[in-house]
């Protein structure tokens, strides 16, 4: 495999980065446990120790595919896609898809002893195949049929792990696909309509849940004044299902009279009309956006005909937006009309905007990673000192995973925090500098979908933890624990070794 003398040296700086990263999650998930009561506990009863296992083996993972010409495993990247494919739907299955901890997604597979989080390789080998068909239909680019098919082969897995169901899991292939489209030459107006398609379908129903959530508070507190108890008894019992029971759908338990539905909803306009927003009135006036919508699509159709009639190319520039829009629109009510979103999901994705609206949860998660993150000062608390992020039921949820940067940012302080920042940063740029000396279309294309996906990585589970970005469950790259995901990252870090070392072989 390396017989060419033309094949260049390992990148030592990418490895060292990735070495200190993994050390310094070793590190953390150490301290954390420094304090427990270990009787009886063997060594890889230990998160440490595990991770310690996983990083040996991601580290072996990792210089065999260094060796490995990329373009070889660009050879079998529909084979590898089908592989993981089969084994997402194996997950499905009762009986051999598993839940570690009894709740959550079924996401895992048991070989054995050792468990395997199907959906993390399902990420790279989508960037593996991605990055073989666009280099296909490299020249076609342009067409927006081209841009059908990778699409399917995102939303493929993406609908495979929703069904597990992991929503935070399946949402992070959409940047990912997104940024190889746009380096792959695809028209950024088929890419802009296609984000805008997506974000206003899913933003506008999505901001008019998180309102009538927040607005719940000033429900009880306008009943509590005015003493209506039977009414405020209701809404406490139906929480954020109070809504649904007001656009008429049936919710078991719920039970009310027309005479108490009628004060409900009579009390509902009330505190809506004193206390919601602009924009909140707006998006829930259906009948405007069905309007609004209709007319942007008919104005859109009209410059069409004008370009057809007169042969204006310039008016492509904003009949495409106008009908995207429209058709986004349309598309936001009809979300609103059929999708039933849970309240525990819309808590999840607004909960960062105000984590003080919502005591349990992402809100409390959120309330608590921050102060975590802050109380490390510049110098942090000193290592083995994890104090909001240490024993086995840390005051921060999921400090060993997804927010494990909030307990190095605790120890380490700042300074710390900005020495992790820079190595594990420095692993998708170094990838992203190696995608541009790459010696051809393929390792270019390959390398920038796997920057793209540590970097997403990277950048959302920091976001989320320091209250920037919506909790989605998206593991650090290199740092949270767990053997598939760091795997998988060492695997992908292995492929651009493999793309650098060979970027003036023949």
């Amino acid at each position: 495999m390396m017989s060419d003398r033309s094949i260049d040296r390992i990148d030592y700086f990418l490895v060292i980065s990735v070495v200190i990263v993994v050390l310094c999650s070793i590190l953390t998930l150490y301290s954390q446990e420094y304090n427990f009561d270990d009787q009886g506990v063997g060594l890889f009863g230990h998160k440490w120790a595990r991770q310690f296992l996983y990083f040996v083996v991601g580290l072996a993972v990792m210089w065999f595919l260094s060796r490995v010409n990329y373009q070889l495993i660009g050879a079998y990247a529909l084979v590898i896609y089908l592989f993981v494919i089969f084994l997402l739907v194996l997950t499905l299955i009762p009986g051999i898809g598993y839940l570690p901890s009894g709740r959550g997604a079924r996401s895992w597979l048991k070989i054995g002893p050792v468990g395997i989080q199907a959906s993390e390789f399902a990420k790279l080998s989508t960037v593996i195949l991605l990055g073989q068909y666009l280099v296909l239909r490299e020249k076609e680019m342009k067409k927006i049929t081209v841009l059908i098919l990778p699409f399917v082969i995102v939303l493929v897995p993406m609908a495979l792990i929703l069904l597990q169901p992991d929503f935070g899991t399946a949402v992070s292939f959409l940047p990912i696909l997104f940024t190889m489209l746009f380096l792959g030459g695809a028209d950024y107006l088929h890419i802009s309509s296609f984000l805008t398609l997506g974000g206003v379908s899913l933003l506008i129903p999505m901001y008019v849940e998180y309102s009538r959530l927040t607005l719940l508070n000033d429900i009880a507190a306008f009943l509590q004044k005015t003493g209506k108890t039977d009414l405020l008894s209701v809404v406490n019992r139906l929480g954020g299902k109070v809504w649904q029971v007001l656009d008429g759908k049936e919710i078991p338990g719920a039970n009310l009279t027309p005479k108490t539905l009628a004060s409900l909803r009579e009390v509902v306009d009330q505190v809506t009309d004193l206390e919601a927003s602009f924009v909140f009135k707006l998006f829930s006036n259906q009948a405007l956006l069905i309007g609004t919508g209709i007319a942007l699509i008919a104005l859109s159709v009209t410059m069409i005909l004008l370009r057809i009639a007169r042969g204006a190319r310039t008016l492509r520039t904003y009949y495409i937006p106008l009908g995207i829009v429209g058709i986004s629109i349309l598309s936001a009510v009809v979300v609103m009309k059929t999708v039933p979103f849970r309240e525990n999901q819309v808590i999840r994705l607004t909960a960062f905007l105000n984590p003080d609206e919502f005591k349990q949860g992402a809100g409390y998660q959120l309330r608590a990673s921050k102060p975590a993150v802050g109380s490390g000062k510049l110098v942090g608390k000193g290592f083995l000192n994890a104090e909001m992020t240490e024993g086995k039921i840390p005051h921060v949820p999921e400090s060993s995973t997804d927010f494990i940067f909030a307990s190095w940012a605790e120890q380490t302080g700042f300074i710390g925090s900005v020495f992790l920042l820079f190595f594990l940063f420095s692993i998708p740029l170094r990838g992203l500098q190696i995608s541009y000396e790459s010696k051809d279309r393929f390792g270019s294309l390959l390398a920038s979908g796997i920057v793209a996906l540590l970097f997403y990585h990277m950048a959302i589970n920091i976001g989320i933890v320091i209250g920037l970005m919506p909790v989605t469950g998206i593991p650090l790259s290199f740092m949270s624990y767990g053997g598939s995901h760091l795997i998988m990252s060492m695997t992908a870090a292995g492929i651009i070794l493999s793309i650098k070392m060979r970027k003036h072989a023949n």
